[in-house]
Order: C-alpha cells, then sequence, then structure tokens
C-alpha cells in the first residue's frame, strides 16, 4: 500500500533505458511515436524529471487531467480530446505559472475556462490567462453568488473586468446539464441554481467528467452540506479519480461523500508548508482506509492522469 502522505519512489527515470522507451512509448501515450511521447514529457516536466504509475494504457489517451502546482491553490486543465477546459488558475501572480503551463502542453486555446468559485487562490491567475495574447477562450463558467456573499475584491473585480474586455459571457452552472467534449462528458453536478449560502466556498462548481468506463470528480472547496445535497439528488457519484475538496481540508471530503465516490485515485492541490495545516491528517487517514491511493501538488509537483476510458497512468513531476 502506497501511504496518502509519502513520497513516491517507484520508477525514478535518472537516465534513458531501452526499457523506459518502451514504457513510454506503449504506456503513456498510446499512438505516438516513442520521440513524440519523450518530448512531450521533456517539454512539460524538464528531461527525465519525472516518475509513472498506474496502468498501460492500450487505446488513445483522449482523458487527460494535468493538476499544476501553484502552491496553495488550484488549477486543473481538463484534455478531452481535442477539447480543453481550464478550472481554476490559482492565487494571485500565478497566472503566468499556469499561462507556462499551458505553453508546454501545447493548449493555447480553451474551450472553458472555470472559475470554480471567487476567492483568490482560484480565480487569481485567471484574469491573467483570460488576457493573455497567446490564449483563445471560448466560455466562461462561474458560479452566480448571493449578493450576500459576493466578494468585492479587486481580485474578483479584475477577473470580470478581463472577461468584459475580452467580449466574453459568463455561463452559469446548473446541476445535471452535461457537455460533450469531443467525446467526454461533462457534468455539472453543484451548485444549485438560486442557491442561498453563506459560505463562499459552498457556490463551489462540481464537475464529472467521463470518458468510457473512466470518470473524474472535481468541486474546489465544497463543504460538507453541499456534499450531502449531491448526495440526495440521486447522481452516480462514482469516480476514479477524485479532486479533494478545499485542499484536503475537514470542512469537507465527508465519509459518506467519499463512499459514494470510491475513488481509486486521490489528488490534493496544496501548498507545502502551508499555514492551515492542509491537508489534514484525519482526511489522509480517511483516504487511506479506502485504500486510496493519494497525489499532492507539494511532494509530487505538477501531476497528469491519463485514461483511455479504460486504464489510468499517472505521472509526477517531482
Amino acid at each position: 500500500m502506497v501511504f496518502p502522505n509519502s513520497k513516491r519512489h517507484l520508477r525514478t527515470f535518472a537516465g534513458i533505458t531501452l526499457s523506459f522507451i518502451i514504457l513510454v512509448s506503449t504506456a503513456l501515450l498510446a499512438g505516438c511515436t516513442e520521440d513524440e511521447a519523450n518530448k512531450w514529457l521533456n517539454e512539460i516536466f524538464g528531461v527525465f524529471n519525472y516518475e509513472m504509475f498506474g496502468d498501460t494504457i492500450d487505446g488513445e489517451a483522449k482523458l487527460k487531467m494535468h493538476v499544476i502546482d501553484v502552491g496553495q491553490g488550484d488549477s486543473i486543465l481538463m484534455q478531452c480530446g481535442e477539447c480543453n477546459v481550464l478550472i481554476d488558475c490559482g492565487e494571485n501572480g500565478m497566472g503566468d505559472t499556469v499561462l507556462d503551463y499551458l505553453h508546454r502542453a501545447g493548449v493555447s486555446h480553451l474551450d472553458w475556462i472555470i472559475g470554480t468559485h471567487p476567492h483568490s487562490d482560484h480565480i487569481g491567475g485567471m484574469d491573467t490567462v483570460i488576457k493573455s495574447r497567446n490564449i483563445t477562450v471560448d466560455h466562461v463558467m462561474m458560479p452566480q453568488t448571493a449578493k450576500s456573499v459576493t466578494p468585492t475584491t479587486m481580485t474578483y473585480t479584475e477577473v470580470l473586468t478581463a472577461i468584459k474586455k475580452k467580449k466574453l459571457r459568463i455561463t452559469r452552472p446548473v446541476p445535471g446539464t452535461e457537455y460533450d467534449l469531443d467525446g467526454v462528458t461533462m457534468m455539472v453536478l453543484s451548485p444549485e441554481k438560486g442557491a442561498n449560502y453563506e459560505e463562499l466556498n459552498d457556490y463551489s462548481v462540481v464537475l464529472k467528467f467521463t470518458y468510457g468506463d473512466v470518470s473524474v470528480l472535481t468541486g474546489g472547496d465544497a463543504s460538507k452540506l453541499v456534499e450531502r445535497q449531491i448526495i440526495t439528488r440521486d447522481y452516480d457519484l462514482s469516480a476514479d479519480i477524485y479532486k479533494v475538496s478545499h485542499h484536503g481540508g475537514r470542512d469537507g471530503n465527508s465519509e459518506a461523500y467519499l463512499n459514494e465516490i470510491n475513488p481509486r485515485y486521490a489528488v490534493i492541490s496544496v501548498g507545502a508548508d502551508n499555514k492551515y495545516g492542509h491537508p489534514k491528517t484525519e482526511i489522509l487517514k480517511r483516504l487511506n482506509r479506502m485504500n486510496c491511493e493519494v497525489y499532492r501538488t507539494d511532494l509530487d509537483g505538477d501531476i497528469i492522469f491519463e485514461s483511455d476510458g479504460r486504464n489510468i497512468s499517472v505521472i509526477v513531476s517531482k
């Protein structure tokens, strides 16, 4: 068993070997040549500075989840076939970090950019990405919040201004709505339409991505209150990969919710030695009891999950 708070050293590629080339070409990017697979990873992570785990990919890796290391914040790039979805952009000052990652991943167009909720550790870099001349954006999704909790911060204002200047319109999330992204389904699970939550975190856009037999569930900073509401809607919450809510905080990630998801992998976006003590030990223990393999940006750096709709491979940058 790999414990949630342990660093992985199962396979470290300090040099190149024939077996390594075969592994990359067959298990990582099915359909790519050896050189293409190596070049793609080297551009993202740096030469040979990565480790690989999980399954052998037999078919096309049409679903890719990039968890970008933005410190104490969230930023996830979902690549769904030819479609790209960017979920959150980290704290203020992290926009350039996200843009650099997108450039190294070969992404110049976003079908969707989604701000799960208007806290700065999620939307702080969003205006930088939207304003960039190197990125085009089709659609923006952000939740409608109650006036009592709607931020008046400069961070939120700058994001709204960037959206307006690019003449983009904000799509409000509606639970149960599904979007087809080149064969991958993106389904909105929360927040409730017309919700009147007391906490801004509870407006977090919760999404489920499904390709074949493999699903990914992401949820910003949604709390146990929202988790209970989602469970009562009778959605199929089962997911192979779960982006742990609120950086591994105890206000979310209830045992009942995790049992519904029953993930094989969990990923925590969290800053090293953060002042909040994230991720909380009780959450790590809860995931460990479920035999869930946990990856963390503070320990593993940038993390990529890939799937052909049946198998899942994991690549980490540290």
